[in-house]
């Protein structure tokens, strides 16, 4: 039985070429949500840098960049050391393929008290030959039904 305590998984972006992301992910709506994590997995196959940023708005389209810091959590080598460590907190976060040459997992968490009412994962062109995905998992998430809970 899904609970309306639980934190609901959307898929964002289905597994793609790192090049093809850009700004193509799902939007997600925060308007019952206290937010999101933003969970990006990427494997390097090639030697570019992905840049990942936020954009935010009162409507599901748009680039407008998040302008508040948010925290960030990151593995570096996500297949042998799953452990996600705390970065500082940023409107974004370059996954630097020079350095990391494995899998990594980056994590954002966008408070919804801080952005507009929708939100997407953007990205700067990654490596033809790296694959990316998305996934977007609410933060106590409300049902806003006709009866009160």
């Amino acid at each position: 039985m899904l609970s309306i305590e639980s934190n609901p998984i959307i898929m964002a972006h289905e597994p793609v070429t790192a090049d093809a992301l850009l700004d193509t992910s799902a939007w997600c709506d925060l308007k019952y949500a206290h937010g999101v994590f933003m969970i990006i997995e990427h494997y390097r196959g090639g030697d570019t840098d992905v840049a990942l940023t936020v954009h935010t708005g009162t409507a599901a389209s748009g680039t407008t960049a998040v302008a508040v810091n948010f925290p960030i959590w990151v593995a570096t080598s996500a297949l042998t050391d799953p452990t996600l460590v705390r970065q500082t907190d940023s409107t974004g976060y370059t996954i630097d393929t020079g350095v990391y040459t494995g899998s990594q997992l980056v994590v954002f968490y966008i408070p919804a008290a801080l952005v507009y009412r929708y939100v997407q994962l953007g990205a700067g062109a990654g490596n033809a030959n790296s694959i990316i995905s998305v996934l977007y998992q609410y933060d106590r998430l409300r049902y806003a039904g006709d009866s009160a809970l």
